[in-house]
């Protein structure tokens, strides 16, 4: 095999010289130049594509920033206001107030003066915690009458005289504190005395007159009153004026109406709140209202005690960065942020310092916690919108901690992403900014390139060429094995009669064969080889001018039964001695056929020789002739090893030798039905074959009558 290469290479080498400096050279160069320029331009597109998102995400960044500068602007402008340096809380107050209503980026309000404690001006009233109880003085007259009042209520039970003690007292008095004190006495024991609708009255008139007074334990006596009053509604069966009343002191005590502790407020909103659910919860017919009301006063309840964990947790956490800051740094205008993690919260303060008079020096801080959701859910998503960024990129928000803040991340293995974080981390977010079009940047204008058409064009050049220099060398290598083949098979063809034929002869001249029948046989054996000779050349030269085209047919009228006959007896005398049998079965009466007699001789004979060399051990030759219509069909049928299906149209190319010919060994050139088949279409007939394998094998020729 690789002779054969080499021999087919070495004669198709202008060829392949050609090929290669011709086409694969300049192909394979300009290919390598347009995958260099191909790449380049990926990386253009891929550079492209970052730099724009590189733009959307600096633009979306630039707008968050100059909307918390801007609030930063607000902050400075708000401190240099007299009335924070001067805690004047009202108009600090009054102030933040308005801030909050024009800018809902605006959360919880601190403010910080040096060396006290933080406030928290518009979530409760100044101060609220160090509220103080005033000292009363009782003169001795007012001593002894309230003293006898407790006497009658606390020991004797007697609540009316105690009511009328105290009664007494109250018109003596001429303190406000004093008469309401004694007024929510005498409340007390009606209450005590079951006498609820005149205890409702004395509260309704604390609550009038004397709504800004205090108990002696410092809670707010109006708190009380109403509370006490929700109660006698209560005992009197008046479900809904008590289901009213307690819903009104919930909302006073949500909107700060008393100045409570944090303690205080949730003692108070607790009892109020279960109160009203056992209300609502036994009066299956009441009001949808009042079942909304309660449901929306519980929520904004968790919001108030969301606002105090705020609180503390500015108080733990920023309240000490704060006072630190205020310490450690010098007087300074700007603004300044600072964020922090707390919980799963981040915590993002905006803040400024307070100037004194003279702007070199500071008392205090204002800072303000925004917004976080007024921040993404409009600050944000208003930014992007304004951005638009196109369809092909994936804008992705997280905190630094990793939070999930606008967006679900692409995880695409590869994809062109970029990443942008926040000035000082304020926001503390990464923007993360990911190309997901369908196809990567490289492919994006790929079909539009020059330089891919280029090559798409090169490399088919290329496989064209090369697969017709492949084919061209294995046609070569294939001509030279059929050559081989072919001057192998024609020498043992030869050679077998010649050398038959030279041994007989030898003896023959020698005198050594001396008996009239031997010698007559030899002669009958050199002549029969010499026949295999003159039809072997005949193959050889028949099918050359046949291959030329200059094969000329002489065809005659014959009488078929006569022609077929002479073969059969002519062929019988030259196998005498080779164990031959032919049988032959021809109708009467066939009609003359028009036929080159020489071709279609030689034709009969090449069947009749295949069918002996392909014969093992019986060499049973049947020939049949018969008349079909307007033809003549003549098979010849042998017992021989057979033609597998799937050979049965090859057997009948040029060269062409079965697979049992060569497990065989049986020689031949692989012209002999090759020529069988030119000839009998030449004649305007068709040679068909039908076989078992192993047992037997018929070739048909249908000739048509004349």
């Amino acid at each position: 095999m690789f002779q054969g290469l080499k021999i087919a290479l070495k004669q198709q080498k202008k060829l392949l010289v050609t090929f290669f400096f011709a086409i694969f050279l300049p192909s394979v160069s300009l290919s390598i130049f347009g995958i260099v320029a191909l790449r380049n331009e990926k990386f253009r597109l891929e550079k492209q594509i970052e730099n724009e998102q590189l733009q959307i995400a600096n633009s979306v960044k630039a707008k968050i920033e100059t909307k918390l500068n801007n609030f930063g602007d607000q902050l400075k402008n708000l401190s240099n206001y007299p009335s924070f340096r001067q805690k004047d809380y009202p108009v600090i107050k009054e102030l933040l107030t308005e801030l909050f209503e024009k800018d809902s980026l605006a959360g919880l309000v601190l403010i910080l003066y040096r060396n006290e404690e933080p406030y928290f001006p518009l979530f409760q009233n100044v101060f609220a915690e160090n509220v103080s109880i005033p000292v009363l003085v009782y003169d001795n007259y007012l001593q002894q009458q309230i003293k006898n009042a407790e006497e009658a209520e606390y020991i004797r039970n007697d609540y009316q005289r105690a009511v009328s003690i105290y009664n007494d007292a109250f018109l003596k008095s001429n303190n406000q504190t004093i008469k309401a004190r004694i007024l929510n006495h005498i409340a007390r024991n009606f209450i005590k005395a079951g006498k609820f609708s005149e205890a409702d009255d004395v509260y309704s008139k604390i609550i009038n007159v004397y709504p800004n007074e205090i108990t002696e334990s410092g809670l707010p006596l109006e708190l009380h009153a109403k509370l006490q009053k929700t109660e006698c509604y209560s005992k009197l069966g008046n479900k809904a004026s008590a289901i009213s009343s307690d819903l009104t002191v919930f909302e006073d005590l949500l909107a700060d109406r008393w100045n409570l502790k944090e303690s205080q407020l949730k003692t108070y909103t607790t009892i109020v709140s279960e109160r009203l659910t056992g209300f609502l919860s036994n009066n299956a017919g009441e009001s949808t209202k009042n079942i909304f009301r309660f449901e929306l006063l519980k929520k904004q309840y968790q919001y108030k005690i969301g606002q105090w964990q705020t609180i503390d947790n500015l108080k733990s956490y920023i309240v000490p960065e704060l006072s630190n800051y205020l310490q450690t740094n010098s007087f300074s205008p700007s603004p300044f942020e600072l964020s922090k993690r707390i919980g799963n919260e981040d915590y993002l303060i905006s803040a400024v310092m307070i100037p004194l008079q003279n702007q070199q020096a500071n008392t205090g801080i204002l800072a303000i916690k925004l917004n976080n959701s007024y921040l993404q859910n409009n600050i944000l998503d208003n930014a992007i919108k304004e951005i638009r960024p196109p369809g092909n990129t994936a804008f992705y928000i997280t905190s630094i901690s990793g939070d999930s803040i606008l967006g679900n991340k692409n995880n695409t293995p590869d994809a062109i992403t970029t990443t942008v974080l926040f000035d000082d981390n304020f926001p503390p977010w990464r923007s993360e900014l990911t190309y997901i079009g369908t196809r990567r940047p490289g492919e994006i204008s790929i079909f539009s390139s020059f330089y891919f058409w280029t090559i798409i064009t090169l490399i088919i050049i290329l496989v064209f060429g090369t697969a017709l220099i492949a084919r061209i060398v294995g046609r070569e290598m294939e001509i030279l094995k059929i050559k081989s083949d072919f001057v192998s098979s024609v020498s043992h063809e030869f050679k077998t009669p010649l050398t038959s034929m030279k041994a007989l002869t030898e003896r023959l001249e020698k005198g050594k064969v001396t008996q009239p029948a031997k010698m007559k046989q030899y002669i009958s054996i050199i002549s029969h080889d010499i026949d295999r000779l003159i039809r072997l050349v005949g193959n050889i030269l028949n099918f050359s001018n046949i291959e030329e085209g200059t094969k000329v047919y002489k065809k005659e009228e014959t009488d078929i039964s006569i022609w077929l006959k002479e073969i059969i007896n002519n062929y019988k005398k030259e196998g005498i001695e080779s164990g031959i049998s032919i049988s032959a079965n021809i109708e009467d009466n066939l009609p003359a056929l028009y036929i080159d007699k020489d071709a279609m001789t030689q034709a009969i004979f090449n069947l009749l020789d295949n069918a002996v060399k392909f014969s093992r051990d019986d060499k049973i030759i049947g020939v049949t002739v018969e008349k079909n219509e307007n033809s003549v069909i003549i098979k010849i049928k042998d017992k021989g090893i057979g033609i597998e299906n799937d050979e049965k149209d090859k057997i009948f190319e040029k060269f062409y030798r079965g697979k049992s010919a060569v497990k065989y060994y049986i020689k031949g050139t692989g012209l002999g039905l090759a020529l069988v088949k030119y000839t009998v279409e030449a004649h305007n007939g068709h040679i068909d074959v039908e076989s078992e394998p192993g047992r037997s094998t018929v070739f048909t020729i249908t000739l048509p009558v004349c």
